[in-house]
């Protein structure tokens, strides 16, 4: 989906000309020739955006309040993960709630949950990123989870925000963004598999395609990724996108 599409990077080469030199008398040049044969150094050049040792300082795009932020500087693609390492899954979901929706009655096993007090360093795409910057958030709480639809298991990544400000304001910036993130190209909410989390079964990244719903009301914003945990899964499986309205305010 393109909401999750992602951002190309751009890869800056620096060609160096050698430029000629000069003649040189005969033994100043055996001498350089016998510096440069002790000296010599080959450079490698890795294409990162976080190079560690250089000389010379970097600003990043966008600031960071987190020593774990997200991928503010370098947003990374959909379904990787940002994060090195790999929290355990737990021996049993350290949540499990029974959802009285609409639609369906539910029980949800809440394997992961993380909360953060900022959202522009847990996002990724520069839209979403540059809009997270200039309207800061309150509050993000991200959770992973499984439950069972129409006999069938599934996964979901659920992420909720809420925005600063008093209304009718806030309720105007929180639509925004509702619409914003709902858009092809424009990035996300970093999902928890992106922080190393996992679920007990199931893909170790929000497969694609999925079902994809962002929800809003008064100043907050609920975005929900969900997948079948076996086989395929249609592009916005309409049972999926019910099951997410129905956990809407639910969490």
């Amino acid at each position: 989906m393109g909401r999750r599409a992602v951002n190309a990077g751009c890869v800056i080469s620096h060609l160096a000309r050698k430029r000629g030199a000069r003649p040189l008398a005969a033994a100043a040049l055996l001498a350089a020739c016998a510096v440069l044969a002790a000296c010599s150094t080959t450079t490698n050049g890795s294409g990162s955006g976080n190079a560690t040792g250089a000389t010379g300082s970097s600003t990043p795009d966008f600031p960071s309040t987190s020593a774990s932020g997200g991928s503010s500087s370098s947003p990374s693609g959909p379904g990787s993960t940002s994060s090195a390492n790999t929290h355990p899954v737990p021996s049993t979901p350290i949540k499990t709630v029974t959802v009285v929706g609409s639609h369906n009655t539910y029980v949800v096993k809440i394997w992961a949950e993380v909360t953060d007090p900022t959202c522009f360093d847990h996002a990724y795409g520069t839209p979403v990123i540059t809009y997270l910057t200039q309207h800061p958030c309150g509050g993000l709480t991200r959770r992973l989870a499984t439950t069972t639809v129409n006999g069938r298991g599934v996964g979901f990544a659920q992420s909720t925000l809420g925005f600063k400000g008093t209304a009718p304001k806030v309720y105007t910036t929180a639509g925004d963004f509702e619409q914003l993130v709902t858009k092809d190209g424009t990035g996300n909410i970093d999902d928890l598999f992106r922080d190393g989390y996992r679920l007990p079964s199931g893909p170790t990244r929000v497969p694609s395609p999925d079902a994809f719903k962002a929800l809003g009301q008064d100043g907050g914003c609920t975005i929900t990724d969900a997948w079948y945990l076996s086989g395929s899964t249609p592009n916005n499986d309409p049972a999926l996108v019910t099951m997410a309205q129905d956990f809407f305010l639910q969490f």
